[in-house]
């Protein structure tokens, strides 16, 4: 029994790691998604959208009467890259 359970362990440490990974992820994920879209109205304002990137990247596009915001940022110590876009209105305040 003790054996089986020596050789199991590493395993279930590993699954258990992948999954919070995964969790912290997701998470980052969904935060670089409302980041875009602040990033995209602020810059359809003409105010900086910088100020909203919290040190994720940014790229501003244009589009027409569409201003687009894509911020990207690494994960699982660089193992990682999520990017999220969004975009809004570009016609001012």
């Amino acid at each position: 029994m003790t054996a089986e359970l020596a050789a199991a362990l590493p395993a279930a440490v590993l699954a258990i790691g992948i999954a919070i990974g995964a969790v912290a992820a997701a998470a980052t994920q969904v935060a670089l998604e409302q980041t875009a879209g602040a990033a995209a109205r602020a810059a359809g304002r003409g105010d900086d959208p910088a100020a909203y990137v919290d040190g994720a990247a940014l790229r501003i596009e244009v589009q027409g009467e569409l201003v687009c915001a894509v911020v990207s940022r690494d994960v699982l110590h660089g193992a990682l890259t999520l990017v999220a876009r969004s975009c809004a209105h570009g016609g001012g305040r």
